[in-house]
């Protein structure tokens, strides 16, 4: 996933100050390892390949999984950074809570809009929780983004973009979940909501609404109903099945509420001692109000 974000990069960024003027601020605030929440103003299609492009690391961004159902698109959006979500399935939340917190968790930028989809109006709509429920569970830093000009150079029901206009993408200060201790669950996950839209207005000349962007849930909400952590045990032994054994017994001994378990890696490791093998288990359980 993602593994020609880097090299569609190199080549993307010299056409697109050739294409268009544009102007890029406050790269510095994103981390150079480790995970972060990019969060930006969503106006126009061409919003996500302009952060893949300007981003200084690879962003995944989560998606449609229709987009797996045209040949067009299968292999492209997967290699170039997307995580298909299929979002007609009655658990996509909690499946989408899940992939992000996982990907976080290997350390990965992660691109969320807050207002959930594209702003047919221009106003700046008010931000969905679930960006700010996440950073809280994973303690990931969202990274405000303003995104100005977008919606010139690709506006919404158009299929490709103009190949010329000024462009603007204005990196916010990070926002800190770690800050946020006031109160309970839900006003922690408000307050931050409404830090990081108040972020992004800064940096845009959008006016902001107080209305949602659409009538449709977003992919990732906040809520009880869908917070899950993801923790990660690693164990070796002498044969695989020994390994993944250990590994079970390792999560099962610390937690009594697992709700998925995913093996995410198997390695054989040679050493001055013999032979041995590794598995890495990823595993999920709820999360209750600060206690695990």
């Amino acid at each position: 996933m993602g593994w020609l974000a880097n090299p569609l990069r190199r080549v993307a960024n010299p056409i697109v100050d050739r294409l268009y003027d544009a102007v890029v601020t406050g790269r510095q605030h994103i981390p150079e390892s480790g995970p972060a929440i990019i969060s930006a103003n969503h106006l126009s299609f061409f919003d996500t390949p302009l952060l893949m492009v300007t981003t200084p690391r690879r962003v995944l961004f989560l998606g449609k999984a229709e987009y797996m159902d045209s040949w067009k698109t299968r292999y492209a959006f997967p290699a170039l950074g997307m995580v298909p979500i299929r979002r007609d399935k009655a658990r996509a939340s909690m499946a989408a809570l899940t992939t992000a917190a996982e990907l976080l968790e290997d350390g990965e930028l992660v691109g969320i809009y807050p207002e959930g989809t594209r702003s047919r109006d221009g106003f700046l709509h008010k931000g969905h929780t679930g960006v700010a429920h996440l950073a809280l569970l994973t303690g990931a830093p969202i990274i405000p983004v303003g995104l100005i000009g977008t919606d010139e150079v690709q506006p919404i029901g158009r299929s490709l973009p103009r190949a010329r206009g000024s462009l603007r993408v204005h990196y916010g200060e990070p926002i800190d979940p770690r800050h946020y201790r006031a109160g309970g669950r839900r006003r922690q996950r408000q307050q931050m909501t409404n830090d990081v839209m108040a972020s992004i207005a800064s940096m845009t000349p959008q006016t902001q609404s107080q209305e949602y962007a659409s009538d449709e849930p977003p992919l990732i909400r906040g809520g009880s109903e869908s917070v899950y952590m993801v923790h990660r045990f690693r164990a070796a032994d002498r044969s695989w099945g020994a390994s993944a054994q250990r590994s079970v017994s390792r999560a099962c001994t610390r937690y009594d509420d697992a709700r998925v378990g995913q093996v995410k890696a198997m390695r054989c490791l040679i050493s001055p001692d013999g032979v041995s093998f590794e598995t890495d288990l990823a595993l999920s359980t709820r999360y209750h109000g600060g206690q695990e």
